[in-house]
């Protein structure tokens, strides 16, 4: 039986902004465990899930939760300034020395996003599945209008779109999305051809604040841990 998906896990070390983030307990468990279990509970058929890092002390963390470690990143995909694209191609790079073939997909799961469900990833899945789908990518809506998004120019309020009135109220804006960095689900060929996550034919997989939360900060730790004090996870 052969692989259809690969599911890559990026956890890198040294990270600046909240330290060692992706192994800091939250609730009864490491940041990267909640992914981990979604990714058990969602049980896709014809999937081999990875944990790509460049710290022993996280590999052994992720085998612990079930997350298989088939290598160490290398030193050039675990830098401040290496990119999502640079892990994913060399997490396939590393598939195809090893199986000899490309995977059809690459699901790409960063522990940031510890709410995404397993039923979002079985959702993913189905999406996929149908015709005319090359990609999925998790979204969150933004409620607001392009009419309310400014920028700075000497120090005043520009708007970017001047075409029309500013909107204020929430019901006559009609949601812009957003992805939310929970999930990609991108066709392997394409994204080593174009270094890409986006095909012309992606949807998105739209998803709640609690799903969407990406923590990057202590206020967005904060936030985390709110939830789950309040049963929202």
């Amino acid at each position: 039986m052969s692989i259809s998906t690969l599911i890559v896990v990026p956890a890198r070390a040294g990270s600046k902004g909240l330290p060692d983030k992706n192994i800091r307990r939250l609730g009864d468990k490491p940041l990267l465990a909640w992914t981990a279990r979604a990714i058990a509970e969602a049980d896709l058929p014809d999937c081999l899930s990875i944990l790509s890092t460049d710290s022993e002390q996280y590999a052994e963390i992720g085998r612990q939760y079930g997350l298989p470690v088939p290598f160490i990143r290398p030193a050039a995909c675990a830098t401040d300034s290496a990119s999502a694209l640079q892990v994913a191609q060399h997490a396939l790079g590393w598939f195809r020395d090893q199986y000899g073939y490309l995977p059809e997909r690459l699901m790409w799961l960063q522990p940031t996003s510890p709410f995404r469900s397993q039923d979002a990833l079985q959702q993913a899945a189905r999406m996929m599945a149908e015709p005319d789908v090359d990609a999925v990518v998790g979204c969150k809506e933004i409620h607001r209008d392009p009419t309310t998004l400014f920028r700075a120019d000497d120090g005043y309020l520009v708007p970017l779109d001047s075409r029309q009135p500013t909107q204020t109220s929430r019901q006559q804006s009609r949601p812009l999305l957003t992805p939310n960095g929970a999930m990609y689900l991108c066709p392997s060929e394409y994204l080593l051809a174009r270094l890409s996550f986006y095909p012309p034919n992606t949807r998105p997989l739209i998803m709640n604040a609690v799903q969407s939360l990406d923590i990057d900060t202590e206020e967005d730790w904060a936030i985390a841990e709110a939830f789950i004090k309040q049963g929202l996870v």
